[in-house]
């Protein structure tokens, strides 16, 4: 099916198709990025300091902007000699620029994911004080242990819980209830015990045996005693109760967990386990912090007594657990993490050789730099005869930091119990505002390239056609 293409003028207007629909496009690409960069002036100059809208600083890479705008700049020229060579009947050249055209679009793409795969990578953790603390190398492995009692919700259970039982799993019994647990044991049912079924191999298909089990003898007993009213789904059985034969453990990544508390865990299919938090994943660790930010801290001296100095320079006790045991399947995920933030330990300890690399003492270089560095800002504003931005004052890098009489340098560690952790994330829209409007306004605009990419790549190779028959 071929498009109509016409090129005759409107006797009106003067005016013909080609040319009203371009400039429909070019008004809707005005519309579009302007209503999305009011939008974006509108939540920027709206954060005036409340805990949640202190936006990140130091976090783009202005070398990547800049060469992906003179990309931009460069294919908007090649686009403007491919149309003059069109013009010119030479479609050999205008092939040749529009392919440059298109390589542009993939040389950005390709740098955006550069850009994107940095932030995926890098974390944040937000303490119960509301200080804020950057980096990379996140672990939020979270052990529960000595779980006996599971309570499951029939309807959406999926047996997750099951595959991060941590060592053998054990046999579940059933919490009987009623008629079966008079049946059972009357003894212990008249004393309010609990009354236990047979030990059976906890799965999916167990738990819709129970299901049908417990939903037929309802079924029966409500039609016995009300047959006018019709029995429903909605009427079954809800949820479940199970005691484990022996006492057991889970390790999951907290991220996947709906909700966690000290003495109980809830999985996202609402299967609930009570046991506790083990002392080996006492909190969230983050390998190497690289920006501390207590522009929202509740305390009134954060630079002192915030809580990013008590936890500071804290290691993560399952990786020590991992490295006494000698793990064979130990996850080595920590050197991408190095080599993101371009770290080397052999190097770091040849460096200063008068200790090694120590997470107290390099916390304590990270404080000195935090502190340095918050002085610098303070007496330049004074020297200046201002007062220093309070954005610039208490938000600061802590990974390099030159003073008059030495340069400090800190790989710190930082480990946050879980009672204290408010928010973590890496740096998507679920951390902050200023990522939900950077994803939106750079992944739109993305998406922008890659369609257009798509289309003139299309005219450059399957072009011809159209060419010589206009």
């Amino acid at each position: 099916m071929e498009i109509p293409f016409e090129v005759k003028p409107r006797p009106d207007t003067g005016l013909w198709n080609a040319k009203v629909g371009i400039w429909l496009f070019l008004a809707s690409e005005v519309m579009l990025f302007g209503g999305l960069f009011s939008g974006y002036l509108f939540l920027r100059l709206g954060a005036t300091g409340e805990a949640d809208y202190f936006w990140p600083q130091g976090v783009l890479n202005v070398w990547f902007g800049f060469v992906n705008t003179l990309i931009l700049i460069l294919s908007s020229v090649f686009v403007v000699v491919a149309w003059l060579q069109l013009k010119l009947r030479n479609f050999e050249k205008f092939r040749f620029w529009m392919i440059l055209v298109v390589l542009c679009a993939v040389i950005f793409l390709v740098n955006k994911g550069f850009e994107y795969s940095a932030k995926f990578k890098h974390y944040g953790i937000k303490l119960s004080d509301n200080s804020i603390v950057e980096g990379h190398g996140i672990d939020d492995t979270i052990r529960y242990e000595g779980i006996k009692e599971v309570t499951i919700d029939v309807g959406r259970f999926n047996g997750e819980f099951l595959s991060k039982v941590h060592g053998e799993t054990p046999n579940f019994r059933e919490v009987l209830s009623g008629e079966e647990a008079i049946a059972k044991d009357p003894e212990k049912h008249a004393k309010g015990k609990k009354v236990l079924g047979d030990p059976i191999v906890l799965n999916e298909k167990a738990v819709r045996r129970i299901e049908e089990k417990r939903n037929d003898a309802l079924r029966k007993k409500h039609l016995s005693s009300d047959k006018a009213i019709r029995w429903l789904p909605a009427m079954g059985v809800k949820q479940l109760s199970f005691v484990a034969d022996k006492e057991f453990s889970i390790q999951i990544k907290r991220k996947k967990l709906r909700k966690s508390y000290p003495d109980s865990v809830k999985f996202r299919d609402q299967t609930s386990l009570v046991g506790t938090i083990s002392k080996l994943t006492p909190g969230l660790y983050l390998e190497a912090v690289d920006r501390i930010d207590l522009r929202a801290t509740d305390s009134e001296n954060p630079e002192i007594s915030s809580l990013v100095w008590k936890y500071l320079g804290q290691k993560s006790l399952l990786e020590d657990s991992h490295s006494d045991h000698g793990s064979g399947d130990e996850d080595h995920g920590d050197d991408k993490d190095h080599a993101s933030i371009g770290y080397k330990e052999e190097e770091q300890k040849s460096k200063d050789d008068t200790h090694a690399h120590d997470p107290m003492k390099e916390a304590e270089k990270a404080k000195r730099i935090f502190l340095g560095a918050r002085e610098d800002v303070l007496q330049e504003a004074n020297e200046n005869g201002k007062e220093a931005e309070f954005s610039e004052v208490l938000n600061h890098s802590v990974l390099k930091w030159k003073g008059e009489e030495e340069e400090l340098a800190s790989h710190a560690p930082i480990l946050v119990p879980w009672k204290d952790v408010k928010l973590y994330s890496n740096f998507t829209p679920k951390w902050n505002t200023y990522y939900a409007i950077y994803f939106t306004l750079t992944g739109l605009h993305g998406l922008h390239v890659l369609i257009g990419a798509i289309v003139l790549l299309y005219f450059a190779v399957f072009g011809k056609k159209l060419f010589d028959k206009d």
